[in-house]
């Protein structure tokens, strides 16, 4: 039985509402209506709830309906007389309708297909019937005591006026809607005098600071039914902070020496602070001016001027430091002389291992060490441990370069104890057509016994001052020559190998310049090359002209082409008969001088065309007829000057008349 039970039960179908109730806000004095629309048995039931009071009781049926859908059948609810029940059985509508709804009415409503024996019950959604009620005043704020004190939080509440829907609430800060976290709570409560509804919103300030101080709070209230005008709530906020301290620079960067900068101290806070002025941590308690002087130099670099801020509510410190850009000052310089002794094993114990060039400056200096100008290596430091060999001995230099600043190049020298180390040299710049000026730097770290000249291997003896100078300090001398072939030898021409001789208590050491012939001044070479330069040019452009002509010439030559007789424009017909006549004769010489062609052509260029006009009169007849037909046209054409009648052969073709697409125009002479 059990079985059976259980096979039955799981054999119902289910009832189902297609279209339910939907939440209604209605005025007073309005009819509503809450739809229902199902799929159910035929003996299945429809009921309406109102507030979870399913039995409405009974009904008494006051009319009926008649539409396209069908009959509908209005009933009445005997217990509640304005709710009716309008039914279409064909189309299984349940509607439910409140006429002049009122306060009363409001509630929770559902509609409901009850359950039989092969259906299973269907409920619609739990909709509210809500009676529009306009608030009736303006919201209101509730604030904890002022001044509000930073590092307290402090709440904010703003309460809605009563109203039915609830209204809308929004919290605006200067004027903004404030939407960063936290963001405001909103909660909706039922006043218990009014029964009507209030929107509640709370927002936390966490930690109040300046950003709040005389901050504008306005709650504004927002109802979405009816007419109802826009109310709002607004005050402004008090809080105590800690006092904000900055410090305004009215200077020029990058600060110089010998200049004075300026500072200003601003500071501000609730209550109202009082400031003072450090420098380095040091009290300045005597400065009470808000603006500070203060003159620039080298020992107040990297130094910090500050000041302080106090109220109530603490104290802030703000300070800058002074960077003042200042030119490079050597605290540990490179000597320069190093002297290194690697034949005494004692000796080299105390070799120097270091050279160290400290430079104090701003901004920091880069140092670079170099040797005959190329780089070794960067930093402060500089190993001479890898300076084991004579090879290696010779000029070093190195250079600091400073932002903003002139780069500074200073020389050294690595000498290796033993004989001079000497660099001869030339200053071009001394040149003239009979003098010119050598210097020998000689270096040592025993005294220079002798210093000599030798000018192709012939030693220079003067007694002329002028011409040899030596100077020496400790470990160096330096001496000059001013050759001078008057003075020195007068039997030698050219200078082509120079010596200096160096003599120390470890021996003598020599240094060359070979292939320096006897001087000539840059002017005198100049002036042949470029006199060279301006004659080629001359020739080329010559050059260039004639080839352009002859060119021009052969052009004009070949466009020349090979035409039959031309006759001239102006050319009668009568002196045209006479030609005709001479050239059938082939007689020229009967011909007279003047009454010949203004061309003058060749007897190459004349036979061709005579052979043409001997084909065309060879007929007697054929002569005759254009002999008279010319002297028509001569008689037709005379006037006072020369007809414009020509005659012209054009492709084996004779004609009396110029052709218009004659191209060529030969005047007479």
């Amino acid at each position: 039985m059990i079985v059976n039970a259980i096979e039955h039960a799981d054999s119902r179908i289910n009832q189902k509402i297609l279209i339910g109730p939907n939440h209604i806000n209605a005025y007073p004095g309005e009819t509503i209506q809450f739809p229902c629309i199902v799929s159910k048995q035929p003996n299945a039931i429809v009921t309406w709830c109102w507030n979870d009071f399913c039995t409405l009781g009974k009904t008494q049926l006051l009319r009926h309906e008649t539409t396209r859908n069908g009959l509908i059948h209005i009933y009445q609810y005997a217990a509640y007389p304005r709710f009716q029940l309008s039914i279409n059985e064909r189309l299984n509508h349940y509607n439910l309708s409140i006429v002049h709804v009122s306060n009363k009415d409001e509630g929770i409503f559902q509609c409901q297909v009850q359950r039989t024996m092969d259906a299973h019950e269907a409920r619609s959604e739990r909709v509210r019937l809500t009676l529009i009620t306009p608030p009736n005043g303006q919201p209101t704020l509730l604030l904890p005591t002022m001044p509000l004190k930073q590092g307290q939080p402090a709440n904010i509440t703003c309460l809605s006026a009563p109203s039915k829907p609830a209204s809308k609430l929004v919290l605006y800060k200067n004027e903004l809607p404030i939407t960063e976290e936290p963001l405001p709570k909103i909660t909706y409560e039922l006043d218990i005098q009014s029964k009507k509804n209030l929107t509640k919103l709370i927002y936390i300030i966490d930690d109040p600071d300046d950003t709040w101080d005389n901050a504008l709070i306005r709650c504004a209230q927002f109802y979405e039914y009816g007419n109802a005008p826009f109310r709002d709530a607004a005050t402004k906020l008090k809080v105590y902070y800690k006092p904000k301290a900055r410090i305004e620079s009215q200077n020029r960067y990058p600060l110089t020496v010998n200049s004075t900068a300026t500072f200003r101290c601003i500071v501000y806070g609730n209550p109202e602070p009082k400031f003072s002025w450090f420098a380095n941590s040091m009290d300045l308690t005597s400065l009470t001016s808000s603006i500070i002087s203060i003159p620039l130099s080298r020992q107040v670099h990297n130094h910090s001027i500050g000041c302080t801020a106090t109220n109530s509510m603490g104290t802030t410190n703000t300070s800058i430091r002074l960077l003042i850009r200042y030119s490079p000052k050597f605290i540990v310089r490179p000597p320069k002389f190093v002297v290194l002794d690697f034949n005494n094993q004692q000796s080299s114990k105390s070799n120097p291992v270091i050279l160290r060039c400290i430079i104090d400056s701003f901004p920091r200096s880069k140092i670079s060490w170099y040797r005959y100008g190329e780089k070794l290596i960067e930093g402060s430091l500089f190993n001479l441990e890898n300076i084991t060999t004579r090879e290696q001995q010779g000029l070093y230099s190195y250079q600091i370069e400073t932002d903003g600043f002139q780069t500074i190049i200073e020389d050294f020298i690595i000498y290796f104890k033993g004989k001079p180390l000497i660099y001869i040299q030339e200053f071009k710049h001394y040149r003239s057509s009979n003098t010119r000026e050598f210097e020998c730097q000689v270096y040592s770290s025993s005294p220079i016994l002798k210093i000599s000249w030798r000018i192709n291997d012939q030693s220079i003896e003067s007694t002329d001052k002028s011409l040899i100078s030596t100077t020496c300090d400790d470990n160096s001398c330096k001496s000059k020559l001013l050759y001078n072939n008057q003075k020195i030898l007068s039997s030698i021409n050219n200078l082509n190998r120079l010596s200096c001789i160096a003599e120390n208590e470890h021996g003598s050491e020599q240094s060359r310049l070979y292939q320096i012939n006897s001087f000539e001044d840059s002017s005198t070479i100049l002036i042949p090359v470029v006199c060279s330069i301006f004659l080629l040019i001359i020739i080329l452009s010559i050059a260039a002209l004639y080839c352009g002509c002859r060119a021009k010439q052969q052009r004009k030559r070949s466009s020349i082409k090979k035409l039959p007789i031309v006759y001239d424009a102006h050319y009668s017909i009568n002196e045209l008969i006479k030609d005709v006549g001479c050239l059938r004769t082939s007689d020229f010489h009967t011909c007279n001088d003047n009454d010949q062609l203004s061309l003058k052509i060749e007897q190459s260029k004349i036979e061709p065309t005579d052979r043409l006009l001997a084909s065309l009169f060879n007929n007697s007849s054929s002569t005759k007829k254009l002999m008279d037909n010319l002297s028509n046209e001569s008689s037709i054409n005379s006037s006072g000057f020369h007809s414009k009648s020509t005659t012209t052969t054009f492709n084996n073709e004779y004609s009396p008349r110029l052709a218009e697409i004659a191209d060529y125009t030969f005047s007479g002479i």
